[in-house]
């Protein structure tokens, strides 16, 4: 007989097993041992018999982005060898079990269509919309199906939250629990440990978001009421472009801005690592109108002169003392939407913070550990213009000279090709 190792559960989370529940709220500071532990019962579950689990993320672009991966490590490290695991899916050979992996964001018809969940798994949840809720929720209806949301809270009236553990509903599990577990049954390292302790001691409201998984105030959002739409209405006028520079480490963020009804719309056209700038210049030629303005992050001249060279209408964004701020808040004061499928600009925005200080005192910057691509890339191109009365096309009013300047450099380097 197969000699198998023990799958550790902590006690704590031992009600996971009861079949008297319907949804399920696992939520507290990071290192409780939320996703290992929901991905251990999962992995049991379905040895036991055949189960269907679905693992959604709101926003899943790749199944990198999915719990995939956790899934596969456990596996390795317990031997369970009856498991089959593919590129973006898992198996057990023996009974028919099997793991499907899908993001809820601007997935509605995907999502409904899943059929046959017996237990479906939603990784940080914090972020999960109410529509993506409302989604879900029906689609999970087999008899005795289970949903279980594991999250960090992210501010106050986070949806799932409300729902769950607010509001309640019937048949719901609730389990808050923190990094005291992992040190209860020595599944935390030293590193992670002195970590927990300076930010104890040097940075404590980050601490009690972090470590206790208290929900930071709504009043830290920088972006707020921005209105989501299903798609660029038909009357809006293309304006400009904006374009922040990534590659190795972040992503290089390419938008989309039109004028409409007063207001503007946001639209997401790339969020990629690893994008050179020739590639970067491909991209952006095989855009609809090409020619339209670029608004790009002044830090880079160099790749600002290489995209120039490839003929597009690149110009640095205006930058100057405490612009960042500035272009911030006239961001702020702006009628904003964003398309539903620009998943990469909601996830950013939601995750968009001030900073604070360790008395938890608001300090006038951006955190610096919130991914800001799309984010600094709206600031540059609204922060040029915004400000503007819009009867003519911006690019018609604005940077004549600069424009008029690139176009020469276009028609030199063309003509010496």
């Amino acid at each position: 007989m197969e000699n198998l190792k023990t799958i550790e559960i902590p006690i704590e989370y031992k009600p996971l097993f009861d079949k008297n529940w319907r949804e399920a709220a696992v939520y507290g500071g990071r290192y409780s041992l939320k996703s290992h532990t929901v991905a251990r019962f999962l992995l049991i579950k379905a040895r036991e018999s055949k189960t269907r689990v679905g693992c959604f993320r709101e926003f899943q672009n790749s199944i990198a982005d999915s719990s995939h991966q956790l899934l596969k490590e456990l596996i390795n490290k317990y031997e369970l060898n009856e498991f089959e695991v593919t590129n973006n899916s898992i198996l057990n050979k023996l009974n028919g079990s099997d793991f499907i992996f899908k993001g809820l964001h601007n997935n509605e018809q995907s999502v409904k269509s899943t059929e046959g969940i017996d237990i479906a798994w939603v990784e940080e949840a914090q972020t999960v919309s109410q529509n993506s809720i409302e989604v879900l929720t029906p689609t999970v209806r087999k008899e005795k199906s289970k949903i279980i949301y594991t999250y960090n809270r992210l501010v106050e009236n986070d949806p799932v939250h409300v729902r769950l553990v607010e509001e309640g509903r019937p048949d719901t599990l609730v389990i808050n629990v923190n990094y005291d577990i992992a040190i209860k049954y020595k599944m935390i390292p030293d590193v992670i440990l002195k970590e927990i302790r300076d930010d104890k001691q040097n940075r404590p409201n980050l601490y009690q978001h972090k470590w206790l998984g208290e929900p930071n105030s709504l009043e830290l959002k920088i972006f707020q009421n921005w209105r989501q739409i299903d798609d660029v209405p038909h009357e809006a006028r293309l304006e400009a472009r904006w374009l922040d520079f990534g590659y190795s480490v972040d992503e290089s963020a390419i938008g989309s801005l039109y004028y409409y009804n007063n207001g503007w719309v946001l639209d997401e056209e790339l969020y990629r690592k690893e994008m050179s700038n020739r590639q970067l210049a491909t991209f952006l030629n095989a855009l609809p109108k090409p020619q339209t303005l670029i608004v790009a992050d002044s830090a880079e001249p160099k790749s600002i002169a290489e995209l120039q060279s490839y003929g597009l209408n690149v110009l640095p964004c205006k930058k100057g003392k405490d612009s960042v701020n500035a272009g911030i808040q006239l961001v702020q004061d702006q009628p904003i939407s964003v398309t539903k499928r620009s998943t990469n600009i909601w996830k950013e925005q939601l995750n968009y913070f001030w900073l604070v200080d360790k008395n938890g005192r608001i300090i006038n910057k951006e955190d610096p550990a919130c991914a800001n691509h799309h984010m600094a890339g709206v600031r540059y191109v609204l922060s040029n213009f915004a400000r503007l009365e819009y009867e003519t096309s911006y690019s018609d009013r604005i940077w004549a000279d600069e424009l008029a300047g690139v176009n020469n450099i276009n028609k030199q380097v063309n003509k010496g090709l």
